[in-house]
């Protein structure tokens, strides 16, 4: 498993490009915790703290897809140049003057980091894609992303928590603006993406989503596949949370239940992008949402059990079990939706679609916290926890709906330089033209 990572960092330029980005990335989600942890630790309330990390988010949601567009014109490398550290300065600035600032300029400042925050890990993606034209390698490398992904999310908040105790939230908030900006121009100024020039739109079609100009029935059917698989993962911390303050537990403890739910998933994305699956992305996708709607809709059932007479220490024990155990097919889900829009994008608006898909994801991710909230608290936490299931199950009946247009999508293009051979002439007969046809 392991060999087949190193062979694929081992393309030329990948590793340069990819160590400089996973820092540019893991900053990207230590800043809703740094900024949280300094607005408190400067006087400022737990809501306005928690109102500058979602600003933040909500900013590079709105931006993300722009910016991507204008790597895809004019190249990464220009554009890093100039987002990578505008952000770590508006964050830096944020982090020295926050004691000073009133809340509503924090949180300008906080979406303003946002908004110039480029996304590193569409642009990533998409050079995943100009690196080999390998199937097999490609989709090892978006398993490998989607893993990434996971890793970057569980370290990303326990790098805050540990700096925040070594050297407190404002020093934190100011390494975190450091790495962002830092790995942003180190990324840019690696060879493979220095060397990323925008494709003219008349170039040679690279693969079925080349002949599309925009977003058709069957990238948005994906794309809401992708918000509900998003939704479950942030309707489950707000589930997890309230069936243990329900049964008497430390809500605290949610953070680690939930961490353990990603730990399955990086596990199932390093055991999946090491294997070469057998059928089409969209089969392979389809198989995964049936399998992780059915790990998930067993969750509800711990609440129950407890309610029936289960103890409260082994009612976490079987919760943890069940989240490691319905962890493992989400990150090779998650790969397998990269692939879908990969391969339905033209090469030369893939950054763009990929900072789509990361919006696409923040709103499904604030939709899910949302109705997770209001169903535990009007229906009950058993009711709470049934939703990652309902969410899931709607993504896959999102794309079983679809499948005509997503196969449509993905099937080749027939290529109009080489027609089809004319039929060979029946030897029962001469073969003579068919006057009838003929034209002055």
């Amino acid at each position: 498993m392991i060999r087949s990572y190193a062979e694929l960092l081992r393309l030329p330029g990948a590793s340069a490009a990819a160590v400089p980005a996973a820092l540019a990335r893991l900053a990207g989600t230590m800043v809703p915790l740094a900024l949280l942890l300094t607005a408190v630790q400067s006087g400022h309330s737990i809501a306005a703290g928690g109102g500058a990390g979602a600003a933040y988010a909500l900013g590079g949601a709105v931006a993300g897809p722009a910016i991507g567009r204008l790597m895809d014109r004019l190249g990464p490398a220009p554009v890093l140049r100039i987002t990578g550290p505008v952000a770590g300065l508006v964050l830096a600035a944020a982090a020295l003057a926050a004691d000073r600032l009133p809340t509503a300029v924090l949180l300008a400042a906080a979406a303003a980091a946002g908004l110039a925050t480029a996304p590193v890990g569409a642009s990533v993606r998409a050079m995943w894609g100009g690196l080999t034209e390998d199937a097999a390698m490609r989709q090892r490398a978006y398993s490998f992303e989607a893993t990434l992904s996971e890793l970057l999310f569980i370290l990303g908040p326990t790098v805050v928590t540990v700096l925040g105790s070594l050297v407190g939230a404002r020093d934190a908030l100011l390494v975190t603006a450091a790495l962002l900006g830092a790995g942003a121009v180190g990324y840019g100024q690696a060879a493979v993406v220095r060397r990323r020039r925008p494709q003219p739109p008349s170039a040679a079609p690279e693969g079925p989503g080349a002949r599309r100009s925009g977003p058709g029935a069957a990238t948005l059917s994906v794309l809401a596949a992708i918000a509900l698989t998003a939704a479950l993962s942030s309707a489950l911390a707000v589930a997890v949370t309230a069936a243990l303050r329900d049964q008497g537990s430390a809500a605290e403890l949610a953070g680690t239940l939930v961490a353990l739910q990603s730990a399955g998933s990086v596990v199932g994305g390093l055991v999946y992008g090491a294997r070469s699956p057998k059928g089409s992305t969209y089969r392979r996708y389809v198989r995964l949402l049936v399998v992780l709607a059915l790990a998930l809709a067993v969750l509800p059932t711990v609440h129950l059990a407890h309610r029936a007479g289960l103890p409260a220490s082994w009612t976490l024990v079987l919760l943890g079990a069940l989240l490691l155990l319905s962890g493992l097919p989400i990150a090779p889900a998650g790969a397998e939706e990269f692939q879908l829009i990969g391969e339905m994008t033209a090469r030369r608006k893939m950054t763009q679609a990929f900072a789509g898909v990361g919006s696409f994801i923040a709103v499904g991710a604030a939709a899910g916290s949302a109705l997770a909230g209001l169903v535990a608290d009007h229906l009950g936490p058993a009711a709470a926890l049934s939703l990652p299931a309902v969410f899931t199950a709607l993504a896959l009946l999102v794309s079983l709906a679809a499948r005509g247009p997503i196969s449509a999508a993905l099937a080749p293009e027939p290529t109009a330089s080489h027609p089809p051979p004319a039929p060979e002439p029946s030897p029962a007969r001469p073969a003579t033209p068919d006057l009838g046809e003929q034209h002055p």
